[in-house]
């Protein structure tokens, strides 16, 4: 099941988008410590009006490893998230995080980079605990992602893939993603893969 986020996702939320930014968490919380990175997005989750806002995610539950018919599984486990957001806004979005990373890293100048476009509705992140891939659960929650783009208006959905993922490029292009260039980002290359959204 896909569902919008809520702030009580956090504790379960953050960990599977660290997983998925890897070191650009770094780079949005302004230091060092991973642990201090988790602490700081677990915070911005929470609140309203910044890219990483429970606003701009979905969560996506599935039932405990026994399944629902197991009698003790009342409740399913949060198994996966996506993170998306108006690219038109993005820098808008940043502005939050950028503040904090200021007081944090002691850098008046601190920058983060934007990554989406103006024109598309950005992808920013998905991600699906490792126990649970290989069943479709990462194309779910794209697709509810094009979706809400959908929904909102949006005829494109852009994204940023690492360029020596051939795994992610190739299941993106299955879901109609087509590479439209490349992107440096914290001195990291990806590319930058848009659909077009069918009204």
């Amino acid at each position: 099941m896909i569902r919008p986020a809520v702030p009580s996702d956090a504790p379960k939320a953050i960990p599977l988008i660290l997983e998925a930014i890897g070191s650009i968490a770094l780079i949005l919380t302004g230091t060092s410590v991973p642990e201090e990175a988790g602490c700081v997005l677990d915070q911005f989750f929470r609140q309203n009006g910044n890219r990483v806002s429970y606003q701009n995610a979905l969560i996506l539950e599935d039932w405990p490893e026994h399944g629902a018919n197991d009698p003790l599984a009342h409740t399913r486990d949060v198994v996966g998230v996506a993170l998306m957001y108006d690219g038109s806004i993005a820098r808008r979005l940043d502005e939050p995080l950028e503040q904090a990373a200021i007081q944090k890293s002691g850098i008046s100048g601190y920058h983060i980079p934007t990554e989406a476009e103006p024109s598309e509705f950005y992808l920013d992140t998905v991600s699906v605990d490792p126990r649970c891939r290989g069943r479709g659960f990462g194309r779910d929650l794209i697709e509810a992602s094009c979706e809400r783009a959908r929904n909102l208006g949006h005829s494109r959905v852009g994204l940023l893939v690492d360029i020596v993922n051939a795994g992610a490029k190739r299941l993106y292009e299955r879901l109609e993603f087509q590479v439209e260039g490349r992107k440096q980002i914290a001195g990291e290359e990806y590319l930058h893969m848009v659909r077009h959204l069918q009204r």
